[in-house]
Protein backbone atom coordinates (compact mmCIF):
# COMPACT_ATOMS: atom_id res chain seq x y z
CA UNK A 1 0.00 0.00 0.00
CA UNK A 2 1.33 3.46 -0.87
CA UNK A 3 1.57 6.06 1.87
CA UNK A 4 -1.02 8.82 1.67
CA UNK A 5 0.34 12.12 0.37
CA UNK A 6 -0.65 15.20 2.29
CA UNK A 7 -3.17 17.33 0.51
CA UNK A 8 -1.96 20.84 1.19
CA UNK A 9 -2.17 23.95 -0.98
CA UNK A 10 1.59 23.83 -1.46
CA UNK A 11 1.57 20.32 -2.88
CA UNK A 12 -1.44 21.15 -5.06
CA UNK A 13 0.29 24.21 -6.59
CA UNK A 14 3.55 22.26 -7.02
CA UNK A 15 1.67 19.50 -8.89
CA UNK A 16 -0.11 22.03 -11.12
CA UNK A 17 3.22 23.71 -11.96
CA UNK A 18 4.77 20.32 -12.80
CA UNK A 19 1.87 19.34 -15.04
CA UNK A 20 1.72 22.66 -16.89
CA UNK A 21 5.51 22.87 -17.23
CA UNK A 22 5.72 26.20 -15.43
CA UNK A 23 7.91 24.90 -12.65
CA UNK A 24 11.38 26.41 -12.81
CA UNK A 25 14.47 24.77 -11.45
CA UNK A 26 17.26 26.70 -9.78
CA UNK A 27 20.13 24.72 -11.27
CA UNK A 28 20.48 22.80 -14.49
CA UNK A 29 23.93 21.39 -13.75
CA UNK A 30 25.64 23.15 -16.63
CA UNK A 31 27.25 26.52 -17.29
CA UNK A 32 28.75 28.33 -20.27
CA UNK A 33 32.45 28.48 -21.00
CA UNK A 34 34.17 31.76 -21.86
CA UNK A 35 33.72 31.01 -25.57
CA UNK A 36 29.97 30.31 -25.11
CA UNK A 37 30.07 26.51 -25.22
CA UNK A 38 27.93 24.69 -22.66
CA UNK A 39 29.91 22.76 -20.04
CA UNK A 40 28.32 19.67 -18.49
CA UNK A 41 31.34 17.86 -16.99
CA UNK A 42 31.61 18.45 -13.24
CA UNK A 43 35.41 18.86 -13.24
CA UNK A 44 35.28 21.38 -16.08
CA UNK A 45 32.48 23.30 -14.32
CA UNK A 46 34.62 23.58 -11.19
CA UNK A 47 37.59 24.78 -13.24
CA UNK A 48 35.37 27.37 -14.97
CA UNK A 49 34.08 28.65 -11.61
CA UNK A 50 37.66 28.96 -10.32
CA UNK A 51 38.64 30.92 -13.43
CA UNK A 52 35.57 33.14 -13.07
CA UNK A 53 36.39 33.93 -9.42
CA UNK A 54 40.04 34.68 -10.28
CA UNK A 55 38.87 37.02 -13.05
CA UNK A 56 36.28 38.62 -10.79
CA UNK A 57 38.75 39.46 -8.03
CA UNK A 58 41.73 40.27 -10.25
CA UNK A 59 43.29 43.57 -9.20
CA UNK A 60 45.26 45.14 -11.99
CA UNK A 61 45.15 48.72 -10.72
CA UNK A 62 48.42 50.60 -10.98
CA UNK A 63 48.16 52.43 -7.67
CA UNK A 64 45.82 50.98 -5.14
CA UNK A 65 45.57 52.69 -1.80
CA UNK A 66 46.63 50.59 1.13
CA UNK A 67 44.77 51.35 4.33
CA UNK A 68 47.01 52.55 7.09
CA UNK A 69 46.25 52.05 10.76
CA UNK A 70 45.56 55.74 11.15
CA UNK A 71 42.14 55.67 12.76
CA UNK A 72 42.57 58.93 14.64
CA UNK A 73 39.42 60.95 14.41
CA UNK A 74 37.98 63.87 16.28
CA UNK A 75 38.21 63.70 20.07
CA UNK A 76 35.34 62.07 21.93
CA UNK A 77 33.29 64.68 23.75
CA UNK A 78 32.20 64.27 27.37
CA UNK A 79 28.54 64.84 26.38
CA UNK A 80 28.71 61.93 23.91
CA UNK A 81 29.93 59.60 26.66
CA UNK A 82 27.24 60.79 29.07
CA UNK A 83 24.51 60.30 26.45
CA UNK A 84 25.78 56.79 25.69
CA UNK A 85 25.80 55.89 29.41
CA UNK A 86 22.23 57.18 29.84
CA UNK A 87 21.05 55.02 26.89
CA UNK A 88 22.56 51.81 28.34
CA UNK A 89 20.10 49.35 29.85
CA UNK A 90 20.61 48.06 33.37
CA UNK A 91 20.66 44.35 34.20
CA UNK A 92 22.33 43.28 30.96
CA UNK A 93 25.35 41.02 30.61
CA UNK A 94 28.79 42.57 30.68
CA UNK A 95 30.96 42.91 27.62
CA UNK A 96 34.52 41.63 27.14
CA UNK A 97 35.79 44.21 29.64
CA UNK A 98 33.52 42.75 32.40
CA UNK A 99 32.30 46.23 33.39
CA UNK A 100 28.57 46.40 33.97
CA UNK A 101 26.40 49.46 33.46
CA UNK A 102 25.69 49.47 37.20
CA UNK A 103 29.40 50.19 37.83
CA UNK A 104 29.66 52.99 35.27
CA UNK A 105 26.96 55.15 36.94
CA UNK A 106 28.83 55.60 40.27
CA UNK A 107 32.05 56.32 38.36
CA UNK A 108 30.27 59.21 36.67
CA UNK A 109 29.21 60.61 40.06
CA UNK A 110 32.75 60.26 41.44
CA UNK A 111 34.14 62.03 38.38
CA UNK A 112 31.78 64.99 38.85
CA UNK A 113 32.64 65.23 42.58
CA UNK A 114 36.35 65.10 41.69
CA UNK A 115 35.98 68.05 39.35
CA UNK A 116 34.46 70.14 42.16
CA UNK A 117 37.35 69.32 44.50
CA UNK A 118 40.09 70.53 42.17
Amino acid sequence: MEPQRKHTPQTMYRNIEEITGKRTFLSTGCIKAMNGDIIIDKETILERWAAYIRELFKDDRKNHNIMKNNFAGPPIMKEEVETAIKKMKHGKATGPDNISVELIGPLKILESEKSHIF
